[in-house]
């Protein structure tokens, strides 16, 4: 009877590698790649003399891809907000996937502002702008109130948009609970996300038309 051939074991790594690179998604290529370093080994083991050079390489392979592997199956594990997370996301970030709503969310942190306490001073630049969660903002200039800012309004996103310092006064009427970022903090992960830039643009928009027509009404 003939002994079993080690060549088999080269021949389904081959295999196993051809299916890695003819799948799409990248997490089913590295779990191939996985199986085909796996695989491979045998046949190094099973020469005359152990190709302990080629074993080394295929564990390391086999190590980084199964590391790499597990990396993108936590990345897509479903992301369960809490309900005020869920809050937030109806209140600005409603067409961004739960996992990116979550990691604006970390950027930032959870502020809570007395009645009375200034949230903007005119003439001045805020290091942060803030998305009001619940609780009221009354903004005014030297001539007058010019309106309230509510939950799903930006205290600052004037800096945002223009980079320019306050020209209001924006002081808490009631207790305020907010979510705030620092700016520059904010427009770094908006240069690298522009997915998110366009969410965060679109709500800024909505945010200031609903400014004016309170203004003009």
């Amino acid at each position: 009877m003939n002994s079993f051939n080690p060549n088999y074991f080269l021949h389904a790594a081959n295999i196993l590698l051809l299916v890695a690179y003819s799948v799409r998604d990248i997490l089913w290529l590295r779990l191939f790649a996985v199986a085909a370093s796996l695989i491979s080994i045998p046949y190094f083991v099973l020469q005359p003399a152990p190709l302990w050079v080629p074993i080394g390489w295929s564990a390391v392979f086999a190590s980084i891809n199964l590391f790499q592997s597990w990396r993108l199956f936590i990345e897509r594990r479903p992301v369960k907000l809490t309900p005020e997370e869920e809050h937030v996301r109806r209140l600005a970030f409603e067409d961004l996937p739960s996992r990116k709503v979550l990691q604006v969310l970390n950027l930032g942190s959870w502020t809570a502002a007395k009645a009375g306490e200034r949230m903007l001073e005119h003439g001045k630049s805020p290091e942060t702008i803030s998305l009001i969660v619940r609780g009221r903002v009354r903004v005014s200039t030297d001539e007058g109130v010019l309106g309230d800012l509510v939950a799903g309004n930006i205290a600052g996103s004037v800096l945002l948009l223009s980079g320019a310092p306050a020209d209001v006064d924006a002081v808490a009427i009631e207790p305020v609970r907010a979510l705030s970022w620092e700016v520059e903090t904010l427009e770094r992960y908006l240069g690298a996300n522009p997915e998110v830039r366009i969410v965060l643009q679109r709500h800024l928009a909505r945010d200031l038309a609903g400014k004016l027509s309170r203004l003009l009404t």
